[in-house]
């Protein structure tokens, strides 16, 4: 299960204890937060006489429930680690727990043999456990596997709890395996060779028999009143562990407890294992959930969430990515209806804006213009050089001596037409030719000349100026 973050909960015989991890990138999974919250009863105040017969048969009910330690417990706990769903860890006495060595041949079976098996163990119906299982260690011919059962009575009040609070179980681990964990570093117990742990916790004593690493036998002890019931829990637990596993005489018996078992204590552990007893205070006391979270983000398998927490987790994750994809379906709709009935409007107000700028431009062209044409009109006035008085001295300039002009026509911006009679042809076509070559005449049209009576060649000259024909 890969998250975020990884709130854990260890439900001990008289408190919950809880820590809550969060990931901080490239530095992994750091410890955030924790707490302990006892499950005592707090001891009622004197009852009145007049409200016995009233609280004496007290409606079924979530109030009840409320009161309980535990349920006063997990709500506080909720509040104190602002947790929506946990990682429960039980302990190791509350649960049906074997060690079972099965063919590689039954590597896809496990499941259905592990069942099968842990049904034959259990006193209970088969439809009243929760069943899973955690591969230990592979071999080339063997698998060893740690069976776990709850029975349902036992998750009854933590289920309770867990509902009036709101929370959602996202896995449910075993609380000596989040310990074996935590120690495995300290303790060095991946070296080879047998080694017996005893665990002294909260909720008694735990025993794990480690070969190489992995766990042969796993069994709680609970809690053991003297030195002579200590004893005879080690002596049939490591006689288990030789059936199982086979006789080997242990590297060394661990005593992992807040108090050092006295001399006496050891040399008779150490008489019946023949192994040195060797005393480890646990390095820190939230060990178990430590190694739970651990756990959790490693994906451990171990999960023995009733079935039907696991629907109500996977229902409840389905309900949020419905409501998230509803959400986002709503948003875009809203988006896309926004966008549909404001685009129109958008336009239109560019529309008139961009209509209103043009009558602005078009008012100011037209002043320009305006403008323009009375500034052309006045230096067409001021102007001498395509003045009738200017094309006069011109074509009267080039005129040869026996070229008589008996008319002279002045088109304002158009051009001149002149008229007359000469002695010979030549005269007119060299007139003709001198007015091609001013600069100011853009066209010299000459259609030829006339003989009239008395001999002379009657011409007609249009001469245009230049830029005439383009206004």
């Amino acid at each position: 299960m890969k998250q975020s973050e990884v709130v854990a909960w260890v439900v001990e015989r008289t408190a919950l204890r809880g820590v809550r991890y969060v990931a901080r990138g490239r530095d992994g999974w750091q410890k955030s937060g924790n707490g302990l919250w006892p499950r005592q009863q707090e001891a009622a105040p004197p009852a009145d006489p007049a409200d016995e017969a009233a609280q004496a048969a007290p409606e079924e009910g979530t109030v009840v429930d409320a009161d309980k330690p535990l349920a006063r417990a997990v709500k506080e706990a909720k509040g104190a680690m602002g947790a929506r769903q946990v990682v429960l860890a039980l302990p190791l006495s509350s649960l049906l727990v074997q060690v079972m060595k099965f063919p590689s041949e039954m590597r896809d079976d496990l499941a259905d043999a592990v069942a099968l098996q842990m049904d034959k163990l259990s006193p209970f119906a088969g439809d009243e456990l929760s069943v899973s299982h955690e591969v230990l260690s592979e071999g080339e011919t063997d698998i060893w596997v740690l069976g776990a059962a709850m029975p349902a009575v036992v998750f009854e009040d933590i289920s309770t709890a867990l509902q009036l609070s709101k929370l959602h179980i996202a896995r449910t681990d075993i609380a000596s395996l989040g310990w074996f964990r935590t120690l495995c570093g300290p303790l060095n117990l991946m070296r080879p060779g047998r080694r017996v742990l005893l665990m002294d916790m909260d909720d008694g004593w735990d025993l794990i028999v480690i070969d190489h690493g992995v766990p042969v036998l796993m069994r709680g002890l609970g809690v053991i009143p003297d030195t002579e019931t200590l004893l005879r829990e080690i002596t049939l637990s490591f006689m288990n562990a030789e059936l199982e596993a086979g006789s080997l005489t242990p590297a060394e018996v661990l005593v992992v407890s807040a108090d050092k078992p006295t001399a006496e204590q050891a040399a008779q552990i150490t008489e019946l294992l023949g192994a040195p007893v060797r005393h480890h205070p646990p390095p820190d006391p939230d060990g178990g959930a430590d190694g739970v979270a651990i756990r959790t983000y490693e994906a451990a398998p171990m999960d023995l969430t009733p079935a039907v927490w696991r629907n109500a987790v996977k229902e409840a994750r389905t309900n949020r990515r419905v409501m998230t994809g509803v959400a986002i379906a709503m948003a875009a709709w809203a988006l896309i209806m926004g966008t549909l009935f404001s685009v129109p409007a958008v336009y239109k107000q560019m529309t008139n804006h961009t209509r209103t700028k043009s009558l602005n431009h078009a008012k100011q062209y037209k002043q320009v213009s305006d403008m323009r044409e009375r500034v052309r009109l006045i230096q067409s006035y001021m102007s001498y050089t395509n003045s009738a008085l200017e094309l006069l001295r011109i074509a009267t300039e080039l005129l040869p001596d026996d070229i008589t002009l008996y008319a002279f026509t002045y088109t304002k911006e158009e051009g001149i037409k002149i008229s007359g009679e000469a002695d010979a042809p030549s005269l007119v076509y060299d007139y003709v030719d001198a007015m091609k070559e001013e600069s100011i005449f853009e066209t010299v049209n000459f259609p030829g000349a006339s003989t009239t009576a008395k001999g002379k060649q009657k011409f007609e000259i249009d001469a245009k100026l230049r830029g005439a024909q383009k206004k």
